[in-house]
């Protein structure tokens, strides 16, 4: 069976609430994986409450139906660490998981890595300057990583991350967008199974520039870095206006692969209208596999026991479907 390493999040938010409900679901549909927690025995065994019928056993302990290993990063020791702030003890908490579950990965003590929510502001506190799991799992790898968006059957990729809007020029030119484009579309071929990849390319401006009226980058950066990935053998159309290519997608099934040029652009689509199935993959050119549910810490709800899983089920399911195709395992579309 495939193992996967779940970090559970910032303590202070609902990641160790939805890691605990989401393994807990998915064990009761006796879905094929072994999950394993990573995150603080203090905060894990609050967080089994949520799910009295289960039982937290230490890694290499005999494991039953009933029963979901952990391992205990011993950061937080207590049971009183603080809920719904940033604050500089969670964060660095939250980073150990992190970085105990990358180095489970690295030492095949794990098929796949699935994280929960971090806070960055609680990683700034603790002298953490990575600005999210993409970027430090970049750092990690040594590699360039993509952020991939996953919803039903909607992929994005998100050409620039999580960096001020007024900052996208320091990364928008045609080479960026040309790598981030193919090796994307090469590992949603390899994971996904789909071949000759239809791509779509969103536009900057309104209305895609409108021939040049509303601005100009749709002609120097976009158009050119089409005509590149054209020329490398890819099936790729564009730039559409950002306000229609997603219709395109959803109701007419025209693409495989959508191109957003920065974050929000797609994500007030993906967070309006897919919010329980929203999952964000890190690409990436080694074929490690990491994915995370599509929102943050929710610090207003945490600890209530009112938190949705569903985003995290389906980043489970997820990184289980990708580890299965990567290790050979018969996968059914």
């Amino acid at each position: 069976m495939i193992r996967v390493l779940i970090s559970i999040g910032d303590p202070a938010g609902i990641g160790p609430e939805i890691s605990i409900k989401a393994v807990n679901h998915l064990l009761d549909e006796n879905f094929d994986f072994v999950p394993i927690l990573v995150g603080d025995e203090s905060v894990l065994l609050e967080a089994i409450k949520f799910c009295p019928e289960r039982k937290l056993v230490r890694r290499n302990e005999t494991i039953y139906k009933d029963r979901i290993s952990f391992i205990d990063t011993k950061i937080i020791k207590r049971p009183d660490f603080p809920v719904g702030i940033n604050d500089r003890i969670t964060g660095e908490a939250s980073f150990k998981y992190l970085q105990t579950a990358w180095h489970m990965l690295q030492k095949n003590d794990g098929d796949c890595l699935v994280t929960a929510p971090i806070s960055k502001a609680s990683w700034h506190l603790a002298g953490i300057t990575y600005t999210g799991h993409t970027e430090a799992l970049s750092a990690f790898s040594g590699e360039q990583t993509y952020m991939l968006m996953i919803a039903d059957t909607l992929r994005v990729l998100l050409a620039t991350t999580h960096i001020p809007l007024k900052n996208i020029w320091n990364y928008l030119n045609v080479e960026h967008l040309f790598l981030s484009t193919r090796t994307t579309a090469n590992f949603v071929s390899k994971f996904f199974g789909i071949k000759n990849i239809r791509i779509g390319f969103c536009g900057l401006n309104p209305h895609a520039g409108e021939a040049g009226n509303f601005g100009d980058e749709e002609k120097i950066i976009i158009t050119p870095a089409i005509e590149k990935l054209t020329r490398d053998g890819f099936l790729v159309s564009g730039p559409f206006p950002s306000d229609s290519i997603f219709k395109f997608a959803i109701k007419d099934h025209l693409f495989d692969l959508i191109v957003s040029l920065y974050h929000d652009q797609a994500l007030v689509v993906l967070k309006s209208f897919f919010s329980e199935k929203l999952v964000n993959i890190t690409v990436n050119n080694s074929g490690w596999i990491r994915t995370s549910p599509g929102h943050g810490t929710a610090f207003d709800i945490a600890w209530k026991n009112i938190a949705d899983a569903s985003s995290m089920k389906e980043a489970i399911k997820i990184a289980v479907l990708m580890a299965k195709r990567k290790y050979g395992y018969t996968v059914n579309n």
